[in-house]
């Protein structure tokens, strides 16, 4: 009998500004996964200059089991604009996957979204096989603070997901015709506080799987004692992963999301974030390695989680977390 292929298809987007963190997180990908037989990278090209798409092309064609395919993010800008759809920091780009994945087309069931503000760690063979368990998409807990639920209509006990890693049922997702439904949730609503997120979280609910940890590991996870993370926070089974949980990942998640940034961006010229070195790492394996990188700008929170105690800091973090998100 002829041995199964090991596919993974993936998608990307970004505009010209985030290329070459998205660039990073390719490298990563591609290096920790040689070993899969197809890696087919889709990319959603909000206005990438040509340098950059250059750039892009070079290093994917340097992995023979790869191959790199752009979609023209211009006519979803224009659909977004005429449902009303509110813009993310004055723009649309976070929003383009959930048109993208059903204009994809696939020999297999299944494609992944990873952002761009991502190191994969580790080999992601697990998710080629995942069960979906007929549900639509899996996803990872985030670890925003439990209380922003109830401002999109969830229960405190509800699981609230992270959409910087997505594993996509593709083949339910075109059956069920979900692109349609999405644009016609848009054209009602969409002025969410963590946009598509938010949108995610409350138009599939109940038909998300938990993803583990280990797909989405939040570096915030290791800019704070995490005990103390998870209980300012009121994370905590059955909602939320354990403790030990997120302990036996810890040390070699297979995909790490850059979402602690008081230390400036791990990709930025003299960042202190907790990743900066590896970062560093597979920079160094792009074609942006001599360019100019953006520097981190010291900012009066990088100075405060630096001064204070740290139970201090985090008491005055979670005020102003729930200060923006819990309303």
């Amino acid at each position: 009998m002829r041995k199964a292929q090991k596919v993974l298809n993936v998608l990307y987007q970004s505009d010209d500004n985030y290329a070459m963190v998205s660039g990073i997180s390719i490298v990563s990908l591609l290096e920790n996964n040689k070993h899969l037989d197809e890696i087919n990278i889709y990319y959603c090209d909000y206005k990438i200059s040509k340098i950059n798409i250059n750039r892009l092309n070079r290093l994917v064609a340097g992995y023979k089991n790869s191959s790199l395919h752009f979609i023209d993010a211009q006519p979803y800008d224009k659909i977004f604009k005429q449902l009303g759809v509110k813009p993310w920091h004055g723009v649309y780009v976070t929003w383009l996957k959930l048109l993208a994945f059903g204009d994809i087309s696939l020999t297999t069931d299944r494609i992944i979204f990873i952002n761009g503000h991502t190191i994969i760690n580790g080999s992601l063979d697990a998710l080629i096989e995942l069960d979906f368990d007929d549900n639509i998409m899996a996803l990872s807990y985030d670890a925003l603070t439990n209380d922003h639920k109830k401002t999109i209509g969830l229960d405190e006990t509800d699981g609230y997901y992270n959409c910087g890693i997505m594993l996509i049922n593709h083949k339910k997702w075109q059956k069920e015709n979900t692109t349609k439904l999405i644009k016609s949730h848009l054209g009602e609503k969409s002025d969410y506080l963590v946009a598509d997120q938010d949108l995610c979280n409350v138009l599939f609910k109940d038909k998300i799987k938990l993803l583990e940890p280990t797909y989405n590991f939040s570096s915030a996870y290791y800019a704070y004692d995490l005990k103390k993370f998870l209980k300012i926070n009121k994370l905590k089974p059955p909602y939320f992963y354990s403790y030990e949980e997120l302990m036996a990942t810890y040390y070699s998640p297979k995909i790490i999301h850059s979402l602690f940034g008081i230390l400036g961006k791990p990709w930025e010229l003299g960042n202190n974030h907790p990743q900066g070195s590896l970062w560093k790492k597979y920079i160094d394996m792009t074609p942006w390695r001599d360019t100019k990188r953006p520097e981190a700008r010291h900012t009066i929170n990088w100075t405060l989680y630096k001064a204070l105690p740290r139970p201090l800091f985090m008491r005055l973090y979670i005020i102003a977390v729930r200060r923006k998100f819990a309303r």
